[in-house]
């Protein structure tokens, strides 16, 4: 059990680590709800915009001012509990550009459904 969690968490940084390497590429939804609590609560699901948003079991969610990160079940979906504050939230997943959301402001009792949508790494974009 214990190298089976030193195995994961390795996966979880390596991916962290990888999607900071790549361009940034996606797009997310979000949907604000409200609860009584103290934390900011955020769900969602990561997809794969290029499979026909098939979705993405591991892939690793962040937000950039904390170290904690969790990643997806193996139905692409995610729960993650933030204090208030400002927040950028970032979805990798190896082979595919890291997705970041623009800042976003959580206040207290908030609880927000983020889906991101992931492309494919290998394909190149021309503006």
């Amino acid at each position: 059990m214990k190298k089976q969690l030193i195995i994961l968490s390795f996966s979880i940084i390596t991916i962290s680590l990888l999607g900071c390497l790549v361009q940034q590429n996606g797009t997310y939804t979000k949907t604000q709800l409200k609860t009584k609590s103290d934390k900011v609560i955020v769900t969602g699901t990561v997809y794969d915009t290029d499979k026909n948003n098939r979705t993405l079991p591991g892939a690793a969610i962040k937000s950039t001012d904390t170290t904690f990160l969790t990643s997806t079940d193996k139905n692409g979906k995610y729960h993650i509990e933030l204090s208030p504050g400002k927040h950028i939230l970032r979805a990798t997943y190896i082979g595919y550009r890291l997705n970041s959301t623009k800042p976003i402001n959580l206040v207290k009792g908030d609880s927000i459904i983020l889906d991101f949508f992931l492309k494919d790494a290998k394909q190149h974009t021309t503006n």
